[in-house]
């Protein structure tokens, strides 16, 4: 390309030109959506692909930071005769992604239909791109070993420099001493060690260092080497093996009963995958809640790096330093993972692979466990879709997609039987004068007889708070929030006064408060309706009254709570590893609970309301349900003490607890199919979210129509096979004062879906303007 001369920003008689000999394209992070072409200074170059650069965008030419994606780009006819603005600097020494990680970043943009700086500004987490935790040190080492050296030396304390470098043989920068520790041990400050680097008799270095503290939990689980494997993983272990050696893209849908060992399959394909010279993703649906398989892979492996959100941002740089630069082998964490910077990738393990915590609820909406799986082609390795339950969608794929196959563990380690599954119908549980109790007779009873023999047990509530529910039974007035169309939650607070509050609206509850579960507000909560004086009542159910009632019922038992509200930073850890050593009886809390948890002490399993997830108005509520009883009941009976799981509800017939009772898995996905099937549902259908929202509804309103508008011209222009529904009211129709309206779009196949959004990216902006948030593939209605 030829040498072109710009006149500089501020114009002026003497300006200097700048001479741009090479361009870049340029997405920014601000989310824009589209990429835009800069030229670069050759004093810049040169830049490549990865790499951030600051540059003027706009009208205004204010300063951003964006990623160059790509270098000397071939410019469109039309585009020919526009006067390029110019890079202004160059934020990177090195790019921050390679190539395949840039084109996994293109597709994630186009399928999700998200800006692709954004994408790339997603994939870095943002403590690398502030470069925290990072020092820069300085180091000595002695310039010249010449005799005539000591003639030029002044002092002892310079004397006392030169002989401690010569005792530690510092005669090179990589046997450089810090000068930190060089002044402690000779007893100086900085000047003697400048005047020598100005004789250069000394030469001074500089190397960037991290500060973080370790990121892996340290938990109190023992882990074997030497564990033998049964028929079954052997088989498994075998398909999973030639799947590798094959050397090309595959996927296996490992299946395994919960216990059945799945973990040690992970750890034997991984170590089969170092062998070869790779590397090696794992992810799980929350670290944070995953103690102990982290701190079981990490006994396994000696190179691993840890990435989840429970680090600090000093410990998130240093992992991610040590994954670039190559001290790392083996990654582990949560969806973010998967963008680790890892090179040669041999193998990517998605653990509980059906958990809805995969998918990012911000934009890039992406799901952790598909952008594996578009990770692993591009990189030609395999990927492990492991789970007890795997979704609907992952179990179609497997017996229709060609890379699809499938490995099942049927048993438990070591034969161990499966817990036996009792239900309890709380409709017939008589009532007590305080109201119907959580915990059932039958389960109370069997409590006892598990702490009378020293055992263990899990009581699962997945609803966090006190009570969901306030409300006055004489005008049936209901505590809402004001910012969101949702009922408060009562939370109990030990901070709060015994004797209430008394403000202008009355007398208000002194033992805590009401949280909006969506927007975080809080208000006190009056002892006497407002609206007709007459005494509120606290109605449904949480773990915190959870707890209160087993603390009530059984004053021995050592008790401990576990949920977002009472777990702070190693509370968690510190917890499993207490009740692992026997000093906890009973754990009671929500699905933090429910997974990744191992101890063999364990031998009830309470399920407090087990159709909790039945009540909402989605289309997965049934799997979720299914799946979520299956989990839990997982943790009972993992060793030679057989266990026993209560499942609580007021719909015993329920299909999905029927199949669940009964750990039918097969005959739960042939009715749930069947279902999905007949209302053009995924698996068999691929679906797409469209949520508009602004605080007026009119406006909102308005909007709205303009997009079905739009979506409707697009339909028929281009012939598109797709069938529209809305707009209408989001089933949480105000959040954050914000009115919601959805439009949903189902399509047989995701390329009509990408053909749609692709047009629609094209369109100028919906007018009146309002927000929009666009969802490939929800994993909810809500």
């Amino acid at each position: 390309m030829s040498g072109r001369q710009r006149d500089s920003l501020f114009a002026c008689e003497d300006a200097e030109t700048t001479v741009c000999e090479h361009t870049i394209r340029v997405a920014f992070e601000s989310g824009a959506d589209a990429e835009f072409d800069y030229e670069v200074p050759n004093e810049l170059w040169p830049v490549a692909c990865g790499q951030r650069i600051r540059a003027p965008f706009g009208k205004c030419n204010k300063i951003q930071v964006g990623f160059c994606v790509e270098v000397d780009p071939l410019r469109q006819d039309s585009e020919r005769g526009f006067v390029l603005k110019a890079v202004s600097a160059v934020v990177d020494k090195e790019p921050l992604l390679d190539g395949q990680l840039l084109e996994l970043a293109k597709w994630i943009s186009d399928y999700y239909v998200c800006p692709l700086g954004q994408v790339l500004a997603a994939m870095v987490p943002a403590a690398v791109k502030k470069g925290a935790g990072v020092k820069t040190q300085q180091y000595a080492y002695l310039a010249d070993q010449a005799a005539d050296v000591d003639r030029q030396l002044r002092g002892q304390k310079q004397k006392g420099i030169v002989n401690v470098l010569r005792q530690r043989n510092a005669l090179k920068a990589d046997c450089a001493v810090a000068i930190v520790d060089l002044m402690a041990e000779v007893g100086c400050g900085g000047a003697p060690i400048r005047s020598l680097a100005e004789k250069q008799i000394v030469r001074i270095a500089r190397r960037t260092t991290f500060s973080a503290l370790p990121a892996i939990p340290e938990t109190a689980v023992s882990e074997a080497r030497d564990i033998e494997l049964n028929e079954d993983q052997r088989k498994g272990l075998s398909h999973i093996s030639s799947q590798i050696e094959s050397g090309g893209f595959g996927v296996t849908l490992l299946h395994g009963v919960t216990d059945s060992g799945k973990t040690e399959l992970y750890i034997r394909a991984i170590q089969h995958v170092l062998r070869k010279g790779k590397t090696a993703i794992v992810l799980l649906p929350e670290i944070a809640l995953t103690a102990q398989t982290v701190q079981r892979f990490s006994s396994r492996f000696d190179n691993i790096a840890v990435m989840h959100s429970g680090l600090s941002a000093p410990q998130r740089n240093v992992q991610w330093q040590a994954i670039k630069s190559g001290q790392a082998n083996v990654v582990i964490g949560a969806r973010s993972a998967i963008f680790a910077p890892l090179v040669r990738l041999g193998l990517i393990v998605v653990d509980e692979e059906h958990e809805p915590s995969y998918k990012q609820d911000t934009a890039p909406r992406y799901h952790g466990r598909d952008v594996a799986i578009k990770r692993a082609q591009l990189a030609g390795a395999h990927c492990i879709l492991g789970s007890a339950t795997p979704s609907l969608e992952s179990l179609l794929n497997s017996r229709t997609k060609k890379h699809f196959s499938v490995a099942r563990l049927p048993k438990r380690v070591m034969d161990l039987p499966m817990p036996q599954m009792r239900l309890v119908d709380m409709s017939e549980e008589p009532a007590t004068r305080q109201g119907v109790e959580l915990i059932s007779r039958p389960l109370a009873e069997r409590l006892q007889d598990v702490l009378d023999k020293k055992e263990q047990a899990i009581f699962l509530l997945n609803r966090r708070g006190y009570s969901s529910f306030i409300f006055c039974g004489s005008c049936k007035h209901t505590l809402r929030c004001r910012n969101c169309d949702v009922t408060l939650t009562f939370h109990k607070s030990d901070a709060a006064g015994h004797d209430g509050f008394r403000t202008i609206t009355g007398r208000h509850i002194g033992t805590g408060y009401a949280i909006c579960h969506y927007c975080f507000a809080q208000t006190l909560v009056p002892e006497n309706c407002p609206v007709c004086n007459r005494r509120m009542m606290m109605i449904g159910l949480g773990s915190q009254r959870l707890e209160e009632e087993l603390t009530r019922r059984f004053p021995q038992a050592r008790i401990k709570r576990v949920d977002s509200d009472s777990m702070a930073g190693k509370d968690y850890y510190r917890v499993l590893r207490e009740f692992g050593q026997g000093g906890i009886d009973v754990l009671a809390g929500t699905q933090m609970i429910a997974k990744g948890l191992h101890f063999p002490n364990v031998t009830l399993v309470g399920i407090i309301s087990a159709d909790t997830s039945l009540y909402l108005p989605d289309f997965r509520a049934n799997e979720r349900t299914f799946q979520l009883i299956q989990q839990v009941a997982g943790r009972a009976g993992r060793s030679a003490k057989k266990g026993v799981v209560y499942v609580q509800t007021f719909l015993p017939s329920q299909p999905a607890i029927q199949f669940a009772l009964k750990g039918d898995y097969e005959g739960f996905v042939r009715e749930e199919m069947k279902h999905r099937k007949a209302c053009n549902l995924p698996p068999f259908w691929r679906l797409a979210l469209t949520t508009m929202r602004d605080m007026n509804f009119e406006r909102l309103e308005s909007a709205s129509k303009a997009m079905r508008g739009r979506i409707d011209d697009i339909i028929g222009r281009s012939g598109l096979k797709l069938i529209v529904r809305g707009p209408m009211p989001a089933a949480i129709s105000r959040l954050q004062r914000h009115h919601r309206m959805q439009i949903i779009i189902q399509a047989q196949e995701a390329t009509i879906l990408q053909e749609l959004f692709s047009a629609l990216r094209k369109t100028p902006g919906i007018r009146p303007a309002v927000k929009v948030a666009i969802d490939v593939d929800p994993i909810d209605l809500l």
